[in-house]
């Protein structure tokens, strides 16, 4: 095998390596950026859930019935 045939062939395999690599390097960009948007969607999903069960405990779910029955009452 001659030389320039060798130089020729390896540098093809680097340029495909490098652009193999570049690619990867942007796939992995993307990944992150997308389950950074799913962790907000998540962090926001479990703000409301816990929003939703303190606003239906049972202690605030009474006071308000008692609130309710004792304006009643009073009438």
């Amino acid at each position: 095998m001659e030389v320039s045939t060798a130089i020729t062939l390896l540098t093809i395999n680097l340029i495909v390596l490098s652009a193999v690599i570049i690619v990867i390097i942007i796939v992995g960009i993307v990944l992150v950026v997308k389950l950074n948007k799913v962790a907000q969607n998540i962090k926001q999903a479990t703000a409301n859930i816990a929003y939703v069960t303190d606003w239906f405990s049972p202690l605030k779910v009474f006071r308000g019935f008692g609130r309710i029955i004792a304006k009643f009452i009073k009438r």
